[in-house]
C-alpha cells in the first residue's frame, strides 16, 4: 500500500463523501471505513451516497452524519456532488459515471483504485488489487482511509440499529405464530444470484435437525425465492415460512431477536452478523467469492466452505454437511451465552 502525502490537508476538510451504490452486504462492509473517517477527522461531516434500497441499514447509524440516495437525483452524479459539495470523496467500488460526476462537479480530492481505465480521474490513487482477494472487503475499504490519512485504524464492525416500530410489528407476528422469542433460528436459503449456493435440500435437512433439537425455524428471503421455502417445508413442514412477507426493516428486527442465523453469502448474512447474532455463512472457495474476501465481521460469526483436495469439486457446495453447520452454530450460540453471562 502506498502512503499519500496529506499533511496540511485534513484540517481544511469539512465534508467527506463515501460512494457505495451496490448491495446490502457491500454496505455493511463499507460502514467501518465511514467510522474510521469520523475517527480520523471528528470535525468533518461524513456523507454516504447510496441506493435507497439500503436505507434501513442506516437507521440512526453512528458512522455517518447523513445519507444521500441516488434515486432522489435520478442517478445524476454531477447533480449529486454539486448538492453534497464534499472536499473529499472515497470510491471503494467505483463506477465510471460516479467518478466522472465527481470530476465534473470539481470535487477537489477523489480517491479510488489505480487499476481502472478511468483512474486518471482520481486525484489520489490506491495501488491495491482487490481481485486477488488477499483481504476482507471491509479491510480493503479501511486501507483506503489508512492510505489517505497515513494512519492505522482497527477494523470495527458498525452495529445496525433496529427500527422500534418494525420490532413491535415483528414481535406481534411471532406471537400469532406461537414462536418462542428466545429460541428460534433463521434460515435464509437464497443468495440474490450473487454467489454459488448451498443446495436448498441441505437447508431442509438442517431445518429438520434444528427442529429435532427443540428450536423453532423461520425461513426468510425475497418474494422471488418462494420456491426455496416450499422445498424446505417439504423436508421440514414445521418450519415457518416468512419468505416474501417481511420488508427490510422487519427482517432486521426479526434477525435481532433470533437465537442464530444460517445462510449463503448474502447481505442478510452480514446484517445478522453485525447485529451480534450467532451466524454461520456457507461460502465457496473461489477467491473472489470466498469467505476470506466476503466473510462476515460480526462478533459471533463463522464460515464453512467445501473441504476437498479435488480441483473439480473446489466449489461443490453439497460437500458441506448439515450436521457440521448445526455443530458450528451450536458452538457460537454457546459462546455467546457464556460471554453474555460473564
Amino acid at each position: 500500500m502506498q502512503i499519500m502525502k496529506t499533511e496540511g490537508i485534513a484540517e481544511d476538510i469539512a465534508r467527506i463523501a463515501v460512494v457505495r451504490t451496490d448491495r446490502l452486504g457491500d454496505m455493511v462492509l463499507t460502514l467501518p471505513m465511514c467510522a474510521a473517517i469520523k475517527e480520523a477527522l471528528p470535525s468533518a461531516q461524513v456523507i454516504l451516497i447510496a441506493r435507497s434500497y439500503v436505507k434501513p441499514l442506516l437507521f440512526e447509524c453512528e458512522a455517518i452524519d447523513s445519507a444521500v440516495f441516488i434515486e432522489d437525483f435520478k442517478n445524476d452524479f454531477i447533480e449529486i456532488f454539486s448538492y453534497v459539495q464534499p472536499q473529499v470523496v472515497f470510491f471503494p467500488r467505483p463506477k465510471f459515471n460516479e467518478v466522472f460526476g465527481a470530476f465534473k462537479a470539481d470535487v477537489p480530492i477523489r480517491i479510488g483504485t489505480s487499476y481502472r481505465l478511468y483512474s486518471i480521474l482520481f486525484t489520489h490513487k490506491i495501488k491495491e488489487h482487490r481481485k486477488i482477494s488477499l483481504y476482507n472487503e471491509a479491510e480493503y475499504n479501511l486501507h483506503m482511509v489508512e492510505t489517505f490519512f497515513n494512519k492505522k485504524f482497527e477494523l470495527r464492525y458498525v452495529p445496525i440499529k433496529v427500527n422500534p416500530t418494525a420490532k413491535v410489528k415483528v414481535i406481534g407476528l411471532l406471537d400469532t405464530l406461537n414462536i418462542d422469542l428466545n429460541n428460534f433460528i433463521v434460515l435464509h436459503p437464497g443468495s440474490g444470484g450473487s454467489t454459488k449456493v448451498w443446495p436448498v435440500e441441505l437447508f431442509g435437512e438442517l431445518a429438520e435437525i434444528l427442529l429435532k433439537h427443540g428450536f423453532d425455524v423461520i425461513l426468510t428471503g425475497s418474494k422471488f425465492e418462494s420456491q426455496l421455502g416450499q422445498t424446505i417445508l417439504h423436508k421440514a413442514p414445521e418450519a415457518i415460512n416468512l419468505i416474501g412477507r417481511l420488508d427490510l426493516y422487519q427482517t432486521i428486527a426479526l434477525l435481532s431477536l433470533a437465537r442464530g442465523f444460517v445462510s449463503n453469502s448474502t447481505g442478510i448474512l452480514h446484517i445478522a452478523s453485525v447485529l451480534g447474532i450467532p451466524t454461520v455463512g456457507i461460502f465457496p472457495n473461489t477467491p473472489h467469492l470466498s469467505a476470506k474476501r466476503w466473510g462476515p465481521i460480526g462478533p459471533f460469526s463463522t464460515t464453512i466452505s467445501p473441504q476437498t483436495t479435488e480441483p473439480e469439486k473446489f466449489d461443490d457446495m453439497s460437500l458441506v454437511p448439515p450436521q457440521l453447520v448445526y455443530k458450528e452454530l451450536s458452538l457460537l450460540i454457546s459462546r455467546k451465552m457464556t460471554e453474555s453471562a460473564s
